[in-house]
């Protein structure tokens, strides 16, 4: 008990909620941040946000971001993995709730999982690129112009173009060296903790890296938020095949 009273001071805790998620929005607002597409191109706005989310865990822990961003005002964006162990895109309730959050008028991206198609240079990276953003596009109805990195590496980030395959890539050099970073990666602030970032009145341009699976509803430790995720997802695959063989009249054998 100890230990954990001791990490949740140390490591935030308390930040990683939805009502704490909400407060450092509003507070985002409250010191003059536009929120961007990466193209605002208007040279009158004084401070630029992109706060970015990339799906790694629950599509239903995105969807809550994503009405709190739209009840807020505000578009958000939203980068999707096809090739995910916590979700499946092609399920018929997570593209509905994918569709849900396009609806709600937010950015979708790609969330580009370079390790499942073993790149080895630039030439496989745009080739592999394309393939995933014609299948997202197809699925989805809507168009992909950026992606992100999934698990980036040392040598992902030096394929550090602007655009490859005609997509923006979001750890571009020329953007990295515009937007000051904050990533709650792993669960905890990786970097600087988001709400000192936010009023640092000194910062013009600002990129937050959020994922949906590190904010629940009460302070949790990081493995414990992401071990709720998993474990609501089994308990659904479970209700699923209960609720199938009811649906046959068949027999549900157990222990």
């Amino acid at each position: 008990m100890t230990d954990m009273l001791l990490n949740r001071g140390k490591y935030n805790f308390d930040d990683f909620t939805l009502i704490n998620y909400q407060r450092l929005m509003c507070l985002a607002i409250e010191k003059g941040y536009l929120f961007s597409d990466y193209s605002t191109g208007n040279l009158s706005v004084t401070r630029e946000i992109v706060w970015r989310h990339d799906v790694e865990f629950s599509v239903h822990r995105a969807l809550k971001m994503a009405k709190i961003e739209y009840d807020l005002g505000l578009k958000a964006h939203y980068y999707i993995q096809l090739h995910s162990e916590f979700y499946n895109t092609f399920e018929k309730e997570i593209y509905v709730m994918i569709k849900q959050i396009i609806e709600l008028g937010h950015y979708i991206g790609l969330h580009f999982d370079a390790h499942f198609w073993e790149v080895k240079d630039i030439s496989q990276l745009e080739e592999c690129l394309s393939k995933d953003t014609e299948i997202l596009e197809d699925l989805l109805g809507v168009r992909v112009n950026k992606f992100s990195f999934h698990n980036t590496s040392p040598e992902l980030l030096e394929m550090n173009d602007l655009y490859y395959s005609g997509l923006l890539n979001v750890y571009a050099k020329e953007i990295r060296d515009k937007y000051r970073y904050c990533t709650d990666s792993t669960g905890i602030w990786r970097y600087e903790r988001l709400e000192d970032v936010l009023k640092d009145d000194s910062i013009q341009y600002l990129q937050v890296l959020t994922h949906d699976g590190m904010w629940q509803d009460e302070p949790i430790a990081p493995r414990q938020r992401v071990l709720r995720c998993i474990n609501g997802r089994a308990e659904k695959l479970s209700m699923i095949y209960d609720q199938h063989l009811l649906m046959l009249d068949q027999e549900n054998v157990d222990e």
